[in-house]
């Protein structure tokens, strides 16, 4: 009888070991997330993901307006050393001073911020604090880590839409942590100095925000998502050196009070 117990236990021993290594050394998500998805998978459920976000929002079809985020658009991504992705900038009617950055490079202003903007270089400090989310690849960290792989891989095969716009809802709604954001803001910082705008401008348009939302309210916009440490951001941006040799490039062709006239 006692041997019979003692088998048992020895058993029940080596089944908890076996599946103790199991979890130790067989993880079942990547230490690093973002490494479960391949580039080519995260663009395809990007696109399919912003088509359906986009046929619920308003997207803001104005030739001027385009044509202005566009010159925004290629002097930031001439300022990058090489990319895997193909950007794609939408803007859509909302009046809240925001941006984010989805899958894939694609990446939404909402018409608010560039109403409140005082200059093209001010958005286009928050164009490239959200490429340095996509290039860091803190979107895809982010959606693996909350939906799960086989969720987002699940959007390949033409799930039901309204199930993507929950997915894409969800995605957005969230914010990334502290070190996510420093990280996004130095990629930021250094892409508008190589792209020949001063790093200065990101602490304006950050400022401007926070002064202008309450702590409860601007805590829920990706820009600002981590509110106690905003003024340690802007500081890092005023304090940001250039190069000896940097020298701003003004957008010379953009006459921006027109710009925010006809939003």
């Amino acid at each position: 009888m006692i041997e019979k117990i003692y088998k048992e236990l020895a058993i029940l021993l080596i089944i908890f070991i076996g599946i103790w290594v199991v979890f130790i050394y067989v993880p079942i998500m990547p230490e690093a997330p973002e490494n479960a998805l391949s580039i080519e998978n995260e663009q395809q459920i990007g696109d399919l993901l912003i088509d359906t976000y986009l046929e619920q929002a308003d997207l803001l079809n104005d030739s001027l307006i385009n044509s202005v985020v566009d010159q925004i658009h290629k002097r930031l991504i001439s300022g990058l050393d090489s990319t895997d992705y193909d950007y794609r900038i939408y803007v859509v009617k909302d009046e809240d001073i925001n941006a984010f950055a989805s899958l894939g490079g694609n990446v939404v202003i909402f018409s608010g911020l560039l109403k409140y903007a005082d200059s093209p270089e001010e958005v286009a400090a928050v164009l490239a604090h959200e490429i340095g989310h996509v290039e860091e690849r803190h979107v895809v960290n982010k959606v693996v880590k909350e939906l799960g792989i086989t969720l987002l891989l699940s959007v390949l095969s033409g799930g039901d839409p309204g199930f993507t716009y929950e997915i894409i809802q969800q995605s957005i709604s969230s914010v990334f942590d502290r070190k996510q954001e420093s990280s996004a803001d130095d990629y930021g910082l250094q892409l508008l100095e190589n792209s020949q705008i001063h790093p200065n401008a990101m602490a304006a348009i950050f400022r401007k925000i926070r002064d202008k939302y309450s702590s409860s309210t601007y805590e829920t916009l990706e820009l600002l998502s981590t509110h106690p440490n905003t003024n340690k951001r802007i500081k890092k941006s005023l304090e940001y050196k250039t190069d000896e040799k940097f020298e701003a490039k003004p957008f010379i062709d953009i006459d921006w009070e027109k710009v925010k006239a006809s939003i």
